[in-house]
């Protein structure tokens, strides 16, 4: 749902980490209201919830959200040396690609046009490149999106540039 792929890692690991700190709220509450009760034997608590006592409860969680705290940084930084090998434009400013947005009732970012007899595999590479070096550019190629030639105008309308 995120833009970054670092972001999206970022969220699941917060996520993973805040289940884990609802199941350890939980399992301790459960560990104590048995443990509370007595009634079923001395270790039923350890015999129901495989812990001897709470603090090793909150031991365990810890060291998992630690893992998946871990995981999330070790994907991060793959993601990261994967992002810096792809050959992008970037803003000087930032060094991030840049934002790509459309104007209201715009669907193409940019119109690719052509002479038909000779034109066509020049602009399917200029296309193919743009969207590699522009990452969420919408490019309209009458190869890849011309539905109806009669709406060619139409198309035209929706576009930002020709």
């Amino acid at each position: 749902p995120y833009k970054r792929v670092e972001d999206t890692l970022l969220a699941v690991a917060a996520s993973l980490v805040l289940l884990l700190s609802f199941l350890c709220a939980n399992w301790t509450t459960i560990f104590i209201k048995v443990e509370e009760r007595k009634a079923c034997g001395d270790d039923y608590a350890t015999d129901l919830l495989g812990f001897s006592k709470v603090d090793k409860i909150g031991y365990a969680m810890i060291g998992l959200a630690a893992v998946a705290v871990l995981f999330a940084f070790v994907g991060g930084f793959v993601a990261l040396r994967r992002f810096a090998r792809i050959p992008t434009i970037r803003l000087a400013s930032t060094r991030q690609a840049p934002e790509l947005t459309l104007a209201t009732g715009m669907t193409y970012h940019c119109f690719n046009s052509h002479i038909w007899s000779t034109g066509q595999d020049a602009v399917a590479a200029i296309k193919k490149e743009l969207l590699l070096l522009l990452p969420g550019i919408n490019v309209f190629l009458d190869v890849d999106n011309l539905d109806d030639i009669g709406a060619l105008e139409e198309y035209i309308r929706r576009s930002q540039t020709i």
